[in-house]
Formats: structure tokens, sequence, C-alpha cells
């Protein structure tokens, strides 16, 4: 009977550990590789579980991963992309995807994560870094190499979503924090819970490093993030869009309507566009920063010069009090940062109100957080998007254990 009883018990441990297995299985599951003769928003894999499936799993879990193309050939021994359960700012159980590199000089073990925030800025799929980097047109695809080349594990996740919530700041932070989840769960990755995290990001990855670091404390507060550095920041929307209308970057303008329609449902935007406004919205939804996928039409270039009055009926449309909510609401500074940081930003700048980017860092500041802010005099938006340099030094200093410079006054 003993023995009966001994089997018994160890059948059923079996039963049970198979069903773990088929479980993990399920909740990993592999795709085959990535092509660049599929665009993302004609491909399966980009296509979320339902929202039961999402909302019984954990943020940062691996749903299903495949091994893709990139552009960086011999730094990178493998590259995939994972697609992860996240949260967006409703709190909803959603699918993201993310792409982590993995180099060639990764040491065994002691693995450092740089989670790099591209600047896509895009309203549907195909612009996404997962996307851009499978085909290899990712604009900023070779600012990351300093860091491969020194062994540092690199993450690029589609932050916006599958929804293209562009410039929605709890999703956005909700995006980056669970993609560092995701590979850092990721058996391939060698990363751990531990793993010390470098954020950088520039403009609209200015963006989402400045919120994960704000959020990481609320949300993800297990996160080993040691330092962050951003610059280009749209520190309030409503103030980046009154500075941009009816000039060279309208495009952002709008752009950012109809991605901040997207995070707030129970606000219809169509009901606020006049007749030529419909036109413009469904236009935009096919847009991109820089048209970066082959025959895909950029932002900027068909709306420069346009005024908002030529497309919302009311012309004091940022001024409504539900659009000051929504602009309060995903403005920063109103929660403390997880990591040191290094902000930089151009006095003459286009896009970024220059005395948002300093009210910001005398708020962090403030706070007792430790800033180092570099405010170039004469550097406008475009001129400090292909200089970053000076970042990514900052964080490969923090993730090499390097205590953090500051010059809060």
């Amino acid at each position: 009977m003993q023995f009966k009883t001994t089997i018994s018990a160890i059948a059923a441990l079996i039963g049970l550990g198979l069903a773990s297995m088929g479980s993990a299985a399920c909740a990993q599951q592999v795709y085959p590789a990535a092509t660049t003769a599929v665009q993302p928003v004609k491909d399966s894999f980009y296509v979320s579980p339902s929202t039961d499936a999402l909302a019984r799993v954990q943020p940062g879990t691996v749903l299903r991963y495949r091994t893709t193309p990139h552009p960086y050939g011999s730094r990178v021994s493998q590259a995939y992309q994972l697609m992860f359960r996240s949260t967006d700012g409703s709190g909803n159980p959603v699918a993201m995807v993310t792409t982590l590199l993995m180099p060639a000089k990764a040491p065994t073990t002691g693995r450092k994560l740089l989670s790099y925030q591209s600047m896509y800025d895009s309203l549907q799929l195909n612009c996404t870094p997962s996307g851009l980097t499978t085909s290899g047109k990712l604009f900023e695809k070779g600012y990351v190499n300093t860091a491969l080349d020194q062994g540092v594990v690199v993450v690029l996740t589609d932050y916006e979503g599958l929804q293209s919530q562009w410039i929605a700041g709890l999703n956005t932070a909700h995006g980056v924090l669970d993609g560092i989840r995701a590979v850092e769960k990721f058996s391939k990755s060698g990363l751990k819970s531990t793993t010390p995290v470098g954020l950088m990001g520039y403009s609209g990855g200015g963006h989402a490093t400045a919120w994960a670091n704000e959020v990481a404390l609320e949300y993800a507060p297990e996160l080993n993030i040691v330092g962050a550095a951003m610059g280009g920041l749209p520190v309030s929307p409503l103030n980046v869009a009154k500075k941009v209308d009816g000039g060279l970057f309208a495009g952002v303008y709008f752009g950012a309507v109809l991605g901040l329609s997207r995070a707030n449902p129970q606000i219809n935007v169509n009901d606020y566009a006049s007749p030529a406004g419909l036109t413009m919205l469904k236009d935009m939804a096919k847009r991109c920063l820089l048209g970066m996928m082959e025959g895909q039409p950029e932002i900027l270039t068909p709306y420069a010069f346009k005024k908002g009055s030529q497309y919302l009926q009311d012309p004091n449309f940022l001024d409504l009090p539900e659009m000051q909510a929504i602009g309060v609401a995903n403005t920063m500074g109103s929660r403390p940062p997880k990591a040191p940081m290094y902000i930089y930003e151009g006095a003459i700048d286009e896009v970024m109100p220059i005395a948002d980017v300093d009210a910001l860092v005398k708020t962090y500041c403030a706070r007792g957080q430790k800033v180092q802010y570099n405010r170039y005099a004469a550097a406008d938006h475009m001129m400090l998007a292909i200089a970053p340099d000076a970042g990514m030094s900052y964080v490969l200093d923090r993730l090499s254990g390097k205590d953090a410079p500051g010059n809060c006054n």
C-alpha cells in the first residue's frame, strides 16, 4: 500500500511538472523567423492574444518569440523579437513587442542591459523598432554600436504598443519597463532580475526614457535601473503642440492628437474635427516619422506650416478642459525618478520648449535627484538628434558602476 501511494505521488508530481512545462511552452510560443517579405501590419506575430489570456499572466511575461534579421553583422550573435504582456495607461492588460540584440562579445556572466528607446514616432506598426530593425532601416541603428562592442545586451521596445499610442505617457512607460522585464525573463538572454539596466533615448525616445524612469518606482521597483540619458524632451505635449502649430513641425501636433486619442477612448477625436480634420486623421493614421519603411508616408512634409484651426472645430482646442486634463496627465515631473539622469537639450530647439525642460530639471533637483544637465546654447532639435555620444558615455559609465555626476545648483 505504501509502495502504491509513493508511486501515485511520484506520478502526480510528474504530471504536475508536465502540466507546468506545457503552460510555460504555451506562454513562450516559438514562431518561425521574421522576414523582410512581411511587414508588421500583415504579420500574425503582431496579433495580440485575447484580453482574457493576457489577464492570466503577469506583466513582462514572454508570450511568443522568434529570431529576426538585423543590420549589425558580426557585432550581434543573434537577434530576437519577443511579444510580451504589458499594461496600458488605463490598467488594462495588453501585448507589446520588443527586439533583443545579443552582442557577440557578451560575457558569460555578469551581463548588463541597455534599453534604448528609439524616436520612431509612428501611428502604425510598420515603423516600429522591431519592424525597422528587421528591415535594417531604423534611423538610430548605429547609436547602440558602442554598447554592443562592449558586450552590453540591447533591447529596443515598441513602447507605443500595438495601437501606436504615440506620446501617451503611462502606456509608454509600462511598455519600456515590461520590455526590460521580458528580456530579463527570456532564457536565451542570460540576464537576471538583478541585471544593471541603463535607459537612453532622444525626442520621442527621450519621452519614453523619462517616463519609464519616473514610473519605475511605482510599477517595476524590482528593476535595477542605474542611469538614464535623455534629450529633446517633450515635457508637456500641449506646450509642444502650441509651439509647433503653424510651423515646420506642425505634423507633430496632429500626430500627437491622434496618438493621445487612442490612449483616451473616452474622448472621440472625430467629434472635434472639421471635415478637413477627419480627412487629416484618416491620413495621419498611415504615417510615421521620416517614413522610414519603404513606401510608408512620413508625418512632417504634408502638414508643414498648417494650423490646428484648419482641422479642428474649436480654434482653442488645446485649451478645452478635457484636453487640459489629458495634458496634465501626460506631463513629466509628477513622480520621483528611480535613477540618476543625464538630460541634454538645445536652447533653440524648434519643437520642444526649452523653458519646460529647464523647469523639469529644477523639479528633479529640488527633490534631491542626481541630474547632469547639458543645455546647449546653439543647438536645435535635429543637431542633437544625431549626437548620441555623450548620452551613451553617461549610460555606459553607470553600467560600469561609476558614480553619477550632477550639476544641480
